[in-house]
C-alpha cells in the first residue's frame, strides 16, 4: 500500500542522504516515477505536464505532521486489514 501527498514542484526540496530521486519514465510521455538512489524505494511520481508531484508519505522526514493530508492510496483493494485506509478523495 502506498499513501501519497501532493506538493507543488516549485515548493518541494529533496533533502537527505541521497538527495534527488533517480527518475524513470515508467509510461513514456505520461508518468515518471522517482526512486531513492540509496535503497531503491519508490518515493514519488509526476504526471507529464503536471505542476504537482505525489510523494509517498513514508518518504517524508516527518510523515506524521498535521499539515500532510493523503490524496491517494494505491492498491486500496489489496491493503492489509490492520493498516487504516486513506479516505477516498477522488
Amino acid at each position: 500500500m502506498m499513501s501519497w501527498v501532493a506538493f507543488s514542484l516549485d515548493s518541494f526540496e529533496w533533502t537527505g542522504e541521497g538527495g534527488e530521486p533517480t527518475w524513470y519514465e515508467t509510461f513514456p510521455g505520461e508518468t515518471k516515477r522517482g526512486f531513492c538512489p540509496t535503497c531503491g524505494s519508490h518515493v514519488a511520481a509526476i504526471d507529464s505536464g503536471d505542476t504537482w508531484m505525489g510523494v509517498n508519505i513514508p518518504a517524508l522526514d516527518e510523515p506524521d505532521g498535521d499539515e500532510f493530508v493523503p490524496v491517494n492510496q494505491s492498491f486500496r483493494g489489496d491493503a492489509v486489514s490492520w493498516l487504516p485506509q486513506v479516505p477516498d478523495r477522488s
